[in-house]
């Protein structure tokens, strides 16, 4: 009888806690309640830690006292949490900045970061194929299905120029397709509510957290200013550039007139121009010249010189 009253006792204790508990849960936000459980975890672990040596104690009290004292640990940190909401708030916001620098840092190595979506100027550009024949390249790329269409509008443009430019994007696709160094898809991603193409990249790449690849001057800036990280042909063209020096000494045929008429200008194979002084009446001639100074052009470095010898 006694162990009957004593069982009936506790079980109403207990069924009034949880009762309570699950009133007073209810009415929480999502950080409170976090809160909540995570105090009735540290109480169940706590209460799990007494059982064997609570459960040793002689008679009914061996049985009863680890359940007994792991609903008051329970109750208790709860309580104790909850009175100290504001430190154990501040505990949870430490987390959340740890993790998400970890996650930023994550995000680095991310599959979706090493994924970019191709513009098509990189296709009809075309030296995206021996980029990635050399093993220097290492993401995914995808090329939206609206892509494939402006280059097909493209190469069947009456222009000679155009349709010759819309078949070479084609061909490339292909051959990048064919290549065993990297992997293409084509895609369906798309905003049909958004008309400009360059402006349905960027989208896409917004939203997919994709990079974006392009030669494009106007696109790059567009999508730097979206915070998009960009992968430009260009710019990578021109940080593998030479390093020439004033004083160096080079070869060079004069292609053409500078903006003065005593001035001949020269490419070297990378395409960086040197200007040569006195040279105009010297055009598909070579000469050796001597570099004298640089000058930062939006466009790239651009070189003066003077000539040292001709042929």
């Amino acid at each position: 009888m006694n162990t009957l009253f004593v069982f009936i006792a506790i079980t109403l204790v207990v069924m009034a806690i949880i009762f309570e508990l699950i009133e007073r849960v209810a009415k929480l936000s999502m950080r409170s309640f976090f809160i909540v459980l995570s105090a009735a975890f540290v109480g169940l672990v706590m209460g799990a830690l007494l059982t064997l040596p609570l459960s040793k104690t002689p008679g009914y009290l061996g049985e009863w006292l680890p359940l007994v004292f792991t609903v008051l640990l329970v109750f208790g940190f709860v309580t104790f949490f909850w009175r100290q909401k504001e430190a154990v708030n501040k505990w949870f916001d430490a987390i959340n900045k740890s993790l998400s620098v970890l996650k930023n840092v994550g995000a680095q190595t991310h599959p979706q970061n090493s994924v970019a979506v191709v513009d098509t100027s990189v296709l009809i550009d075309g030296r995206i194929s021996d980029i990635i024949r050399t093993g220097f390249w290492f993401y995914k790329i995808i090329i939206p299905r609206f892509i494939l269409a402006e280059l097909q509008t493209i190469a069947d443009s009456t222009d000679s120029d155009r349709r010759a430019k819309g078949r070479r994007g084609l061909d490339i696709i292909g051959t990048l397709r064919k290549s065993k160094e990297v992997k293409v898809e084509i895609s369906n991603l798309d905003f049909p509510e958004i008309g400009e193409v360059d402006a349905k990249l960027v989208a896409i790449a917004k939203k997919q957290n994709l990079l974006l690849l392009t030669t494009d001057f106007n696109l790059n800036k567009v999508a730097k200013a979206e915070g998009l990280k960009v992968l430009n042909i260009n710019e990578l063209a021109q940080g593998l550039r030479p390093v020439i020096l004033p004083g160096e000494e080079l070869e060079l045929k004069l292609v053409h007139l500078g903006k003065e008429k005593s001035q001949g200008v020269g490419y070297l194979p990378d395409g960086t121009m040197i200007v040569v002084e006195r040279g105009g009446s010297l055009i598909d001639k070579t000469v050796k010249v001597k570099i004298t100074r640089t000058l930062q052009t939006a466009a790239g470095k651009m070189f003066f010189s003077k000539i040292v010898d001709a042929k």
